[in-house]
């Protein structure tokens, strides 16, 4: 059964709250892929996953023409208000299951939207699918199978307390692309070849109050939901004292990491052609 986060509703739903609290965040690994990306004016690019467009409306700017697909119409009606003239063609798109042609664009991007896919060996699949021959894929993945911010910190929390206890959000594919080895794996199982990974970190700013009983970032999330109520506050105390390493006033600054991996589609040689 799809987790809440893998729904296109939950994205529809959290859309604004994406873009004023985590696309600060996460639009910094978006512009660290576009240069990985080694784009060109007038190439085509595919932004697969795109939420509300950062790292398709660097692209643009740097001169390429890019469709960005998103399952969410809740993400894509906001690129599309973002994104006036520029020459970006936002749709809405499963994109374990694209509706565009094989061999189309010179560049395949996604960043941190793969792993959240239920099926994400499809939309690995679908990103080689869609390359042209000698294309460059731009993948990014983050280097834990939690995720960022409060995730990653009650995670840490949990493991900590309890070391010997497993923790199964129920999203396969954070679980296995978060390793490089496996990720580097998972790619060339697509298709895909000269896989290199690049790492990247940085800061995610989180509000002082973030363990607040209120918080909306820690209130209904899955690291703490099924928890009796003795081990939730357990584990948010634990939190609590290991967030005193990123505290500075009334901020939070806590790094989190992502593989981003850069691949290529292998040309078609004679035979194939033939």
């Amino acid at each position: 059964m799809a987790q809440p986060i893998q729904t296109a509703a939950y994205w529809d739903e959290t859309a604004d709250a994406y873009v004023m609290g985590a696309e600060p965040f996460t639009g910094q690994f978006c512009r660290d892929a576009v240069v990985l990306a080694d784009i060109e004016p007038g190439m085509s690019l595919l932004d697969i996953a795109t939420g509300p467009g950062a790292l398709a409306l660097a692209v643009a700017a740097a001169g390429a023409n890019v469709t960005a697909v998103d399952f969410s119409t809740g993400m894509i009606d906001r690129l599309t208000v973002r994104s006036a003239g520029l020459a970006i063609a936002a749709q809405q798109m499963d994109g374990q299951a694209l509706d565009l042609p094989s061999d189309r664009f010179d560049r395949v991007c996604s960043v941190f939207g793969v792993p959240l896919f239920p099926d994400w060996r499809a939309g690995l699949a679908e990103m080689a699918r869609v390359l042209r021959p000698g294309g460059l894929a731009v993948l990014g993945v983050a280097a834990n199978p939690y995720g960022f911010g409060p995730n990653q910190l009650l995670a840490q929390a949990r493991l900590t307390l309890w070391p010997d206890v497993a923790i199964d959000m129920g999203i396969p594919g954070m679980m296995v692309l978060d390793d490089g080895d496996r990720l580097i794996a998972a790619l060339e199982a697509a298709g895909l070849v000269q896989v290199v990974l690049h790492s990247r970190t940085h800061d995610i700013l989180l509000p002082a109050d973030i363990l607040g009983s209120d918080s909306a970032m820690i209130g209904s999330n899955p690291l703490i939901a099924g928890l009796s109520e003795d081990d939730r506050r357990a584990v948010i105390a634990q939190a609590e004292t290991m967030l005193d390493r990123w505290r500075e006033e009334d901020i939070i600054r806590m790094p989190g990491t992502a593989h981003l991996a850069v691949a290529t589609k292998p040309t078609k040689t004679g035979f194939d052609a033939a």
